[in-house]
């Protein structure tokens, strides 16, 4: 990622696919990436169209707020997911 360091993370889970929510520094805006290390199988057919950062994983998508709770961060998770057909 080109902008800023990243001060917090949050970890949303749905099913056995996991994500990571990562704060940017200085910005109201959040980035949620796959974790390229674990089983990717189910959003396989996804993937494709995220931009991928090795040190990060799978860029899914941008919340813009300055505080992000798990019960927020896990609601737009599960809605991507649907939104994609994985589940």
């Amino acid at each position: 990622m080109k902008k800023g360091v990243h001060t917090e993370v949050m970890v949303l889970r749905c099913m056995y696919i996991e994500a990571a929510a990562y704060k940017i520094q200085n910005e109201n805006k959040w980035v949620v990436f796959l974790d390229n290390e674990q089983d990717t199988t189910l959003v396989k057919k996804i993937l494709d169209k995220c931009d991928f950062h090795e040190k990060y994983g799978y860029k899914i998508f941008t919340v813009d707020a300055d505080d992000l709770s798990y019960e927020v961060g896990s609601k737009l998770f599960e809605e991507w997911l649907k939104a994609n057909d994985i589940i």
